[in-house]
């Protein structure tokens, strides 16, 4: 389904170069007593988010994180550790610090690791939001590795046939690189949407389509609700158990074997809103064979996808990554269209922590 009914429209829009919004990004966190390196991979993640279109995982949710960490429910520098630790594997946990830090931390550990043994694999516990999963896929791709993310969270989807949520939006991305192609970046919630889909459409005025979320008796609703609440859920991926909704569910739950359970952190149902225990995965293609010779099949396989004969009222196939890289493109050279409401947030939390307003 294609979700431009959830952009930002022209009128609305305040268009912002990227390295101004990232130092604006960075000015705010530090200004709560983050450190400059947290800082600073935060943005990069946030900015990154922005310039590929996904809006709703973008640098207007600065304002709540510095917001948790006024509050003491994000610490401002958490003690980001490794608990236990093989060759190939690791735990660690990121203190209840900015998600961002311990994320990153996660997966440049486990392409460390791939790069000696072929594969790297890390948990991460006691989390915060980590932002836009496709970013660290895209770590691993910029190494010519392989990257697989998963990030479990607070419930707000319900279970295929349940009438109360009990899991996370529970995403999955993985990447691969390619030779002359963009590369391969799938990134996607186990939910029929994400939550932040949800805030976008409440934000610009908009009318949630069926399918997205039902209250308990199992009806869509179409007004976009203003929270969590026991009275509403998302629906897993398939929407329906007619439609497959034991799919997404399966994998939301898979999702938080790997990063609920396996970590120690909790699965969804223990999670609290703002929690994420997350997943990292590296391969070192390298270790099985030539990376020209799997960039250049990549090459053939996302050509040939590319040619297939379009159904009536579709311009061409797509693969995963083509949308956001062509965004990318764009918004690096025009700038970031980002809606009013979220430059005002942005100055008056700037303002609020005597830290430069730079947008």
């Amino acid at each position: 389904m294609a979700l431009d009914f959830l952009k930002v429209k022209t009128a609305d829009a305040v268009v912002v170069k990227a390295p101004q919004l990232r130092q604006q990004v960075v000015e705010i966190l530090i200004a709560v007593k983050v450190t400059r390196q947290d800082a600073e991979i935060t943005a990069d993640i946030l900015v990154e988010s922005d310039l590929r279109g996904v809006d709703s995982h973008g640098c207007g949710n600065v304002v709540g994180y510095a917001t948790r960490i006024q509050q003491g429910t994000t610490k401002a520098q958490g003690d980001v550790r490794v608990i236990s630790e093989s060759p190939s594997s690791a735990l660690i946990t990121n203190d209840w610090g900015l998600g961002f830090a311990g994320a990153h931390t996660a997966m440049s550990m486990a392409m460390d690791k791939a790069a000696e043994t072929g594969m790297g694999a890390v948990t991460v516990r006691d989390g915060q939001h980590i932002g836009m999963l496709m970013y660290y896929p895209l770590m691993c791709v910029r190494r010519d590795m392989i990257g697989l993310a998963m990030t479990n969270g607070a419930p707000c989807v319900r279970p295929a046939g349940g009438a109360q949520a009990m899991l996370g939006t529970n995403p999955i991305a993985f990447g691969a690189p390619a030779g002359e192609e963009p590369p391969f970046l799938y990134d996607a919630a186990t939910s029929v949407v994400a939550m932040g889909k949800i805030g976008i459409a409440r934000r610009l005025g908009v009318p949630l389509p069926p399918g997205w979320a039902a209250d308990r008796e199992g009806d869509w609703i179409k007004e976009p609700p203003a929270g969590r609440s026991p009275n509403w859920s998302l629906a897993p991926v398939g929407g329906d158990r007619v439609r497959g909704a034991h799919k997404g569910y399966g994998l939301s739950v898979m999702v938080d074997i790997l990063c609920g359970v396996l970590s120690g952190g909790g699965y969804s149902a223990l999670c609290r809103e703002g929690d994420n225990h997350t997943f990292m995965l590296a391969m070192d293609i390298s270790k099985y064979r030539p990376i020209d010779e799997f960039k250049s099949m990549m090459d053939d396989m996302i050509r040939a996808l590319h040619a297939t004969p379009p159904e009536p009222g579709t311009e061409k196939v797509l693969v995963a990554g083509d949308p956001e890289h062509e965004t990318y493109l764009e918004r690096s050279t025009r700038g970031i269209p980002l809606h009013r409401s979220i430059v005002d947030n942005m100055r008056a939390k700037a303002k609020e922590v005597r830290a430069p307003v730079l947008i």
